[in-house]
């Protein structure tokens, strides 16, 4: 077995995510054509090492943080239409369950609340690796997606095309890039 095929060590011990390395993003459809991207810039979370692997994942976003590439479009997306930043700042992820599928692969179960609206949420995890970053720290990343229906949470604003098509997306797929570094390093 090669080294790149062997499962990747990690140290136990709780990690804060890396807020420069790292992406909390979403994706829905457009139109029901083409995919729309977006993410938010104010994020914090935490993730627990066990001797097993990861054991536990936390995190929350700032609602007023989501950013998409046209400015105008942050306001509705801020508004009670979608987001409702003024009355809900932010939204959280607390993991309740955590299981291993492959060495470097997870199911991670947790309660996801936006506008608060509490549903619970399974996101696949993969370890894309662990080392020692610049200052001797032990660092982890990791890369996430689920799939969340918004209506779940509140979010229904919609239209639709003569074509019977959905401007927006019901679906969204969650999409986390995350380096940590772990905590007291």
């Amino acid at each position: 077995m090669s080294t790149t095929e062997q499962a990747v060590k990690i140290e136990t011990g709780s990690y804060g995510i890396d807020t420069v390395h790292s992406q909390i993003g979403f994706e829905v459809k457009h139109l029901g054509i083409s995919t729309f991207r977006g993410s938010f810039s104010g994020f914090e979370g935490n993730i627990t090492v066990g001797d097993e692997g990861i054991v536990a994942i936390e995190g929350s976003i700032e609602t007023a943080s989501v950013d998409v590439p046209e400015k105008q479009l942050i306001g509705h997306l801020q508004s009670a239409d979608f987001f409702d930043v003024e009355n809900h700042p932010k939204g959280t992820f607390v993991s309740t369950g955590v299981s291993k599928v492959d060495g470097e692969t997870y199911e991670v179960t947790g309660d996801l609340t936006l506008r608060g609206v509490t549903n619970q949420v399974t996101l696949k995890v993969e370890v894309e690796g662990a080392g020692t970053g610049m200052d001797g720290s032990s660092v982890l990343s990791l890369k996430a997606d689920g799939e969340v229906n918004r209506n779940d949470y509140g979010i229904s604003w919609g239209a639709t095309l003569d074509s019977g098509a959905a401007v927006v997306g019901e679906k969204v797929r969650l999409v986390l890039t995350v380096e940590a570094v772990k905590a007291g390093e």
